[in-house]
C-alpha cells in the first residue's frame, strides 16, 4: 500500500506542476483516493431475513 500511495502522490504532484512544500498534501490526497477506491471493491454484507414474530 505504501508504494501505491507513493506512486499516486508523485503522479498527482507531477501533474500539478511539482509545487514545493506540498508533499504531505499529495500523500494524504493519494491515500484518501486509494482507500476510497479499495472500499468500493468490498462487498456489502447481505441482510438476514428476519423471522416474523408470532402473535400471542
Amino acid at each position: 500500500m505504501h508504494d501505491e500511495i507513493q506512486r499516486r502522490a508523485y503522479a498527482m504532484w507531477d501533474a500539478d506542476g511539482r509545487p514545493e512544500g506540498q508533499d504531505q498534501v499529495y500523500w494524504f490526497k493519494a491515500a484518501a483516493e486509494l482507500t476510497a477506491n479499495a472500499a468500493k471493491t468490498i462487498a456489502q454484507p447481505r441482510k438476514r431475513a428476519t423471522r416474523a414474530k408470532k402473535a400471542a
